[in-house]
């Protein structure tokens, strides 16, 4: 029996850190794999834990776009943050790795209530868009390790429709999530149809 790969150098032991508190605050079964961009120049870690948070969702998180600054209008934000995902979509690390490179090569800020734009296409014929929201399904679970260099947080990914889209730029964001949960919409399924 061959011992367990090592983990690439660059990630580091707050990374590993932080991918143990994700996969106990996640559940189901774990594995960890490295996403490269389009160019292969940039890679970020990312979690997907199976059957979680319950059977038949897939859940995933971000584990090193923290390496990472974010950029609000050019220049470095003191916080790092780490993207969950999660949907009845086995590939939901697809939409998750979108957004990271989105942060590390496009230098897009990542904060509540922001939308990035045309990140699903070809995950979702339905949903164009992804809305950053608290993680509120795990945030009881989710802490920073001591070790983590700058305050850490943790967003959510949810994926939204054009009309969706429109909506939390006129009415803001927390109001979309409002209509979610009047409606009772099932925002784990990236082919569901808009509410809007």
């Amino acid at each position: 029996m061959s011992a367990p790969a090592a983990p690439p150098a660059d990630v580091t032991e707050t990374n590993r850190a932080v991918a143990r508190m994700l996969a106990a605050a996640l559940g189901g079964v774990p594995s960890v794999a490295r996403h490269a961009d389009e160019t292969g120049r940039s890679h970020v870690d990312i979690l997907t834990c199976r059957d979680a948070p319950r059977p038949g969702l897939t859940a995933c998180a971000t584990v090193t776009l923290a390496n990472h600054p974010l950029y609000q209008d050019g220049v470095e934000f003191p916080g790092r943050c780490e993207i969950l995902g999660v949907s009845t979509d086995p590939d939901v690390a697809r939409m998750v790795a979108a957004c990271a490179f989105q942060v590390i090569d496009g230098r897009w800020f990542l904060a509540p209530g922001i939308v990035f734009p045309g990140l699903l296409t070809g995950l979702s014929a339905s949903l164009a868009h992804v809305l950053f929201v608290p993680p509120a399904l795990f945030e009881a679970r989710l802490e920073a390790p001591a070790t983590a260099d700058a305050a850490l947080a943790f967003l959510q990914a949810v994926p939204i429709s054009e009309a969706e889209y429109a909506f939390a730029q006129e009415s803001g964001g927390d109001a979309l999530e409002d209509l979610f949960a009047a409606r009772g919409t099932d925002l784990f399924d990236l082919q569901r149809p808009s509410v809007l």
